[in-house]
């Protein structure tokens, strides 16, 4: 699992049964401090979360089996929670 910042919105006319009601976003990366790295993804939205929101990305083989309950579902990257707030060692040090 990984930060990342969602960047925007991909629309499609026609997609993948897979994709039916959910959206799908462009992420890019981030360190803990809010720093780009890496390279643009598309990743789906698990959880209502929208552009610019910093979100925590993961994906695995057979996750879509697992959550979608789809045998052959192109999905890579999900986004699966959206971050409030990071704290840092002594928590004197909080992100928004």
């Amino acid at each position: 699992m990984y930060l990342a910042k969602i960047k925007r919105k991909v629309v499609a006319t026609i997609k993948h049964p897979a994709y039916k009601n959910r959206k799908v976003y462009i992420i890019r990366p981030i360190t803990p401090d809010g720093e780009e790295k890496d390279q643009e993804m598309v990743a789906m939205d698990y959880i209502g979360a929208g552009i610019g929101d910093t979100v925590v990305c993961g994906g695995a083989p057979g996750v879509a089996k697992e959550v979608f309950d789809l045998e052959m579902a192109p999905i890579r990257t999900l986004i699966l929670a959206r971050v409030d707030q990071i704290v840092r060692g002594d928590n004197a040090n909080t992100k928004n």
